[in-house]
């Protein structure tokens, strides 16, 4: 089960993600409240995104573009498209897996450790901090352009394959800019999201297993 995780948190899993200078949130609730907001008026995303996976291991990042889609509820999708063709899609309660031809489908139903991570990387990748438990703490920092939000998991199980989940809102319109997935060690996994659109999917096609 540990390799499993390790695994899909590879699947997953932003260079620093804020160059300008940060400091700690002038108004913490207002920022919540826009967050709320914007969050509230979200049904679906659509989104072009490069993956930088630097491992420490081999000192080198592996950059990777693809297509994210997401729909409420519980619905992502993950089309890598470069280097390599790659399908990752979860509905539900359930994982499909589409590399070199073949397809395999895992039910996170039964886990609770996988439901939680699946939960908090929806979570992460929309902006949508209030569906997190109280499991994890959560420091927040802005700058000119951006707010971020640090993510700290409480339990030992969890960081064992996730230290630290930062995002970073563009002040703009609260949209998910960067994601930041720091894991064991010195890795990490950065997504960079653009040419975001909204409310454009209007039916579970993108999703279907199978």
């Amino acid at each position: 089960m540990k390799q499993f995780c390790i695994g899909l948190f590879f699947l997953f899993s932003l260079q620093a993600f804020a160059q300008e200078a940060s400091t700690p949130l002038v108004s913490l609730e207002a920022f919540q409240e826009r967050l709320k907001e914007a969050s509230g008026k979200i049904q679906s995303i659509e989104a072009d995104f490069r993956q930088d996976k630097y491992l420490d291991v081999f000192a080198e990042t592996i950059v990777s573009k693809g297509r994210f889609a997401y729909r409420k509820e519980e619905k992502i999708r993950l089309e890598y498209t470069d280097p390599l063709a790659y399908l990752m899609v979860i509905n539900g309660s359930q994982l499909k897996i589409l590399s070199d031809g073949k397809t395999n489908i895992v039910s996170l139903g039964t886990n609770p450790m996988m439901q939680e991570m699946k939960t908090l990387i929806a979570a992460s990748m929309i902006g949508d901090l209030g569906s997190l438990s109280a499991g994890y703490t959560t420091h927040f920092s802005e700058n000119a352009s951006s707010y971020i939000a640090r993510i700290e998991p409480k339990s030992a199980a969890t960081r064992q394959y996730i230290r630290e989940i930062t995002i970073t809102f563009s002040k703009t319109d609260m949209s998910v800019t960067t994601l930041r997935l720091a894991e064991a060690g010195e890795d990490y996994t950065e997504y960079h999201f653009t040419n975001r659109r909204y409310n454009t999917i209007n039916s579970d096609e993108l999703f279907a297993i199978p």
